[in-house]
């Protein structure tokens, strides 16, 4: 079975068990009146386990010599012309564009909420997310460059890191750390994913045994922490960052699975050439 494959199917199996897992570690190891956890239990104990099985497997997975990619982000996230790859990524951006605007109804039309401004910024910036990876999308689907630079491949960065910020304003007061912990990992590790995901169209060393495994580390936390409960627009982030990064994931490993030609070896300093002694002692006369 080919890497672009093996890798995300396994990130998506593991998750699974992870969801499993943490469906029984609620069910069973949080007291029903006060909420803490009970020590010991072994659905803990066994969600722990799963969870740094699952960072070593991915790790292994993807680690070792890459290719450079001196294309840079056209080069590694290429969709030309690939209409189920592409779709999967204009799916992604319609739920982060439904979480934003989800949360911003709920704020200002049904006043059904009162967020903080950080998950405000947040939302909006989840819009501004979509709109960035259509756009990057549409390019790379019909053959065309994202230019040098491009802003757009920052917004879901920008994105993940108000959602950190608001997550973890949202859970500070809560002592009971298990019931956040999974949720702030699957954040972290979209963040981190979305961070090496840019460097590719700015960093001259692309580090894409660090992208592969934050974005597949993404897809087993996701999936785990989906067993929580979470409102709507939640749901939907989570839903459009994991298909982000997995679809990202895919397209990184497909690249670098397709033939490449040979660097252009570098050019031997050319020595100047030596005139004899004779010579020089004509010149000096």
């Amino acid at each position: 079975m080919r890497k672009e494959v093996l890798a995300p199917l396994a990130a998506l199996v593991l998750g699974a068990g992870g969801f499993a897992l943490r469906k029984w570690e609620l069910a069973t190891a949080f007291e029903p009146d006060t909420g803490l956890v009970t020590p010991g239990m072994p659905s803990t104990i066994a969600l722990i386990v799963l969870s740094v099985a699952a960072a070593l497997l991915l790790f292994f997975l993807v680690r070792g010599q890459h290719y450079p990619f001196p294309g840079g982000y056209d080069e590694a996230f290429s969709v030309s012309g690939d209409t189920l790859t592409v779709t999967a990524l204009v799916l992604a951006a319609f739920l982060m564009a439904g979480s934003g605007l989800w949360n911003l109804y709920l704020h200002f039309l049904a006043k059904e909420a009162v967020f903080p401004v950080t998950r405000l910024l947040q939302s909006v910036l989840s819009v501004v997310s979509a709109g960035a990876v259509f756009y990057l999308a549409a390019r790379s689907y019909r053959g065309q460059s994202v230019g040098k630079y491009p802003m757009g491949v920052l917004a879901p960065g920008y994105t993940f890191c108000l959602w950190l910020t608001a997550s973890y304003q949202n859970r500070a007061a809560d002592p009971v750390v298990q019931d956040y912990l999974y949720e702030l990992l699957a954040i972290i590790c979209a963040l981190l994913a979305t961070y090496y995901i840019a460097s590719f169209a700015f960093a001259k060393k692309k580090k894409v045994t660090n992208t592969l495994f934050f974005g597949l580390l993404t897809v087993y936390f996701i999936l785990t922490t989906l067993a929580d409960s979470h409102d709507g627009p939640t749901m939907l982030l989570y839903g459009g960052a994991l298909l982000y990064v997995l679809t990202m994931s895919y397209c990184l490993l497909r690249a670098e699975g397709q033939p490449h030609p040979d660097p252009v070896p570098e050019a031997a300093p050319q020595e100047e050439p030596q005139v004899e002694s004779s010579n020089r002692e004509d010149i000096t006369q």
